[in-house]
């Protein structure tokens, strides 16, 4: 195989032994790559997801998660998972076009030809994915767009889109952002590929869970395979039930961070929403938590808007855990906490 000579491979082929994978990373004209292949690609499948805006000083990195059901069900179904991080942080459609159709040459100069592209772009990047289901369709073979961001009349904004997808394309959307995802995919009826809508039925911004992915990729590769398009399905499902650990002590439930977004600064915490709600913590209301020796009130509510920039909100993921937000703010630096911290909550007294 022919290798590309401006790319600045630095392989990390890390095996992990639970999935039989191998990790290889690097950086590929000024973009930092992760792409994780299966012990054997037969079926010619590659997933690509697409992160969306990262603030300037945001690390820059392409982090996968292979923990994550949904890749460690992907690659074990025989699919490569390639993830970059662009060449600097965000938004720029025209050049992050071009670091993606950089990784795929990269992948079929490595492993071969590619049969089927599927790109996952959420918030800005789901605008990315559509996008380039618009313009560049030779790139993909079928988009899932989550949370896109759309605007139908200022050709100036990067969330310009026409509603003409060229390949099959799934948006999902949350319940109250769903009004423009409803119009893009009314618009587009008239195509040749009419876009599919999978409304999310709980509010938030990219509020999904690995299950509501599993099954938005299934139904594209229906659609990919030249079955008729469904315009218009429920999304949401429910994620399996877990053990959250929750314990009581002195009048507080107690559970710890089970993990932290470092791009925007939430933290996520292990409690089972109903959890909060039989201890007494009412929705729209104020509770205490406290962590790292700190004691603050936050809003239990449903999504970032519920409260002013730089106030407390915490609400329910669709993986059933609770996100700690500081509106336009780190939670986690604000409040000192790292995944594994313990945190105690409890109503406040009235």
């Amino acid at each position: 195989m022919k290798t590309i000579t401006t790319c600045i491979v630095l392989l990390l082929l890390t095996l992990v032994s639970q999935a039989e994978t191998i990790r290889h990373e690097g950086i590929l004209k000024g973009a930092p790559y992760t792409v994780v292949t299966p012990q054997s690609w037969e079926g010619g499948k590659v997933f690509f997801h697409v992160h969306g805006w990262r603030p300037e000083d945001a690390p820059h990195e392409a982090d996968l998660n292979m923990e994550d059901p949904f890749y460690e069900g992907l690659v074990n179904d025989g699919w490569i998972i390639g993830r970059t991080a662009f060449q600097e942080n965000g938004v720029d459609h025209d050049a992050h076009t071009l670091a993606l159709r950089d990784l795929k040459e990269w992948i079929e100069d490595q492993f071969g030809p590619i049969k089927t592209l599927v790109l996952e772009g959420e918030s800005t990047a789901g605008t990315l994915v559509l996008r380039i289901a618009e313009q560049d369709a030779d790139l993909a073979d079928g988009v899932i767009a989550k949370g896109p961001f759309i605007e139908f009349f200022d050709t100036e904004l990067d969330s310009y889109l026409t509603a003409k997808p060229q390949i099959p394309s799934i948006l999902m959307s949350n319940t109250t952002e769903i009004i423009h995802a409803l119009e893009y995919s009314v618009l587009s009826e008239s195509g040749e590929f009419p876009a599919s809508l999978r409304p999310l039925m709980r509010p938030g911004h990219v509020n999904v869970n690995w299950v509501e992915r599993r099954a938005a990729l299934m139904a594209l590769l229906s659609t990919i395979d030249g079955e008729s398009t469904k315009i218009l399905t429920n999304g949401t499902r429910e994620v399996p039930a877990r053990v959250t650990g929750t314990t009581e002590e002195e009048g507080y439930l107690v559970n710890e961070v089970i993990s932290v977004n470092p791009y925007y600064g939430n933290a996520f915490l292990g409690y089972h929403p109903d959890e909060l709600i039989d201890a007494g913590i009412v929705k729209g209301e104020a509770f205490e938590v406290e962590a790292a020796g700190k004691t603050w009130s936050v809003v239990f509510g449903s999504s970032y808007g519920d409260v002013p920039a730089g106030e407390w909100v915490a609400f329910p993921t669709a993986d059933a855990t609770i996100m700690l937000v500081r509106n336009h703010q780190s939670a986690i630096e604000t409040a000192g906490i790292t995944v594994g911290d313990p945190i105690r909550i409890k109503a406040l007294q009235e």
